[in-house]
């Protein structure tokens, strides 16, 4: 969380100076045993490790989720009042506490933290999840309620991290979720960081005709980087491509069959992160797919993405042998041979294949009415189960055309216009100059910082932070340093 650190310094120094504030840092878990809550407590107060940092940019007071015994006593009553509704994973992800929606962050967190593909509500293990989740609900709700708190400020907007997020939200406190490539405001409109995608066409245009141009060349000579098999093209996280040159002999069965992709995504790695899909996670997705396996004559194919989670595969196999008809290509398969050896449609909830197939003129389903590709004609987005159903039974009667102007307008406007150089003047070079993306989770972050400190760059942060969160807007960009995106801003990328 280095790097996450400095815009959490300056964000909390502007509420704080702006609100006559104090700065609190809180543990996002409650703490278990003696042992964990004596060692919290021992770093605190010698500012050990990140509480040192925290305490660098004024937070006075690390607060511990320890429950008091009515606090724990409410949460079991909560839970018992709970728990008899919850008879689906439909029920788990809409599951509202006190009308405030908690189920997806519920459901992500026990994905992760039990690394399951899906919930059995009636499981044992789920249910004494639910109730720690509870417990962590109420404590946070009685701290809201006692407590003149101004603002919140989280790592992540899915999972547990984030129940003081929404219970601030629906309390119309002042919610961010900010990190050193982005800042952003959350309310009841907007749960989640990272949805601007719903605005992208009508913000594309307002820009100038000359940017539009300039922008849509550019973001073909990126996405043609990417399909080259270089790696880490906008996406700093990446490690390996999958277009890279054919290295299998034949993966596609020669016949006249209708192809099918599927995409698979990491089962535990939060389904939820841009809000509800077709299905309450990737598990039932792939269930629902298999079922279609039966009744359609298609060859289907499984691919897993070359950076998969560990139990991933090993999920995967099981659905390919309760579903004979689903056969596995190598993780390393390359995009270009599935191409090349004729596939014809590819499905994904909301994967990157989804704007990277349509550039290459593959027709692709997503899974999900609240995926990146959304204000775009060219995938298809059924928005449910039934849809989805008649979709993939009939094909042949899709008339369907892929504009791939749109695909590079999507491409600019999320990966250039939506730029990550927000504390950072080149997030890009950041990352290449302390030797890759997890460099930016150690010490290296601070001192590349501290090297490139500026007075000048100091007070610009500050004003267009200050000017951000006075304006109660989703997104901090550009235009609050009193920038306008020029074709000038495009530069060299």
């Amino acid at each position: 969380m280095h790097s996450a650190h400095i815009a959490y310094a300056y964000l909390a120094d502007e509420m704080a100076k702006s609100r006559g504030a104090q700065i609190k840092a809180y543990a996002p878990r409650a703490l278990k045993g003696i042992k964990q809550k004596l060692s919290f407590r021992l770093k605190a107060l010698l500012g050990w490790a990140h509480f040192g940092t925290y305490k660098s940019f004024g937070a006075n007071e690390f607060l511990e989720i320890n429950l008091t015994g009515d606090q724990r006593e409410r949460a079991r009553l909560l839970y018992e009042e709970t728990l008899p509704r919850l008879q689906s994973t439909r029920d788990v992800e809409d599951m509202h506490i006190k009308g405030v929606w908690i189920g997806d962050l519920v459901y992500d967190t026990y994905l992760m933290s039990q690394l399951k593909p899906t919930i059995n509500p009636a499981g044992e293990d789920f249910k004494q999840f639910l109730l720690e989740s509870l417990e962590l609900y109420t404590f946070w709700d009685d701290y809201l309620n006692e407590h003149n708190v101004c603002g919140v400020n989280v790592s992540h907007c899915v999972y547990n991290l984030a129940i003081p997020l929404r219970l601030a939200v629906y309390r119309d406190i002042p919610a961010f979720q900010a990190n050193v490539t982005h800042v952003y405001r959350l309310s009841r409109d907007n749960l989640f960081a990272y949805n601007d995608f719903f605005h992208f066409r009508e913000r594309f245009a307002e820009l100038p005709e000359d940017v539009r141009e300039a922008g849509l060349a550019l973001a073909q000579r990126r996405i043609q980087r990417r399909f080259s098999g270089e790696v880490g093209v906008d996406m700093a996280y990446s490690t390996k491509s999958a277009y890279v040159a054919p290295k299998h002999s034949r993966l596609l069965r020669a016949s006249d069959k209708k192809k099918i992709l599927i995409a698979t995504h990491c089962f535990f790695d939060s389904p939820h992160s841009y809000g509800k899909n077709i299905f309450p996670d990737f598990y039932e997705w792939l269930e629902f797919l298999g079922k279609m396996t039966e009744c359609t004559d298609y060859d289907w194919y499984v691919k897993t993405h070359p950076d998969f989670l560990p139990g991933t595969k090993e999920i995967i196999d099981s659905f390919v042998a309760r579903y004979p008809k689903f056969t596995l290509l190598p993780a390393d398969a390359s995009h270009h041979q599935i191409i090349a050896e004729g596939i014809n449609f590819a499905l994904t909830s909301y994967g990157t294949i989804a704007f990277e197939y349509a550039a290459l003129g593959i027709p692709v389903i997503n899974a999900s009415m609240n995926n990146p590709h959304i204000a775009y004609d060219f995938n298809l987005h059924p928005p449910d189960p039934d849809t989805y159903r008649s979709m993939l039974l009939d094909l042949d009667k899709l008339d369907f055309h892929i504009d791939t102007r749109q695909v590079y307008e999507y491409y600019f406007m999320r990966h250039i216009y939506n730029t990550e150089d927000i504390f950072f003047e080149d997030y890009e070079k950041f990352i290449q100059d302390i030797g890759g993306y997890n460099a930016q989770f150690t010490y290296l972050a601070y001192k590349k910082w501290l090297a490139e400190w500026t007075p000048n760059r100091h007070e610009k942060i500050v004003s267009a932070l200050h000017s951000f969160v006075a304006s109660g807007k989703f997104r901090m960009d550009y235009t609050f340093y009193g920038q306008e995106f020029s074709v000038v801003s495009l530069g060299d990328k």
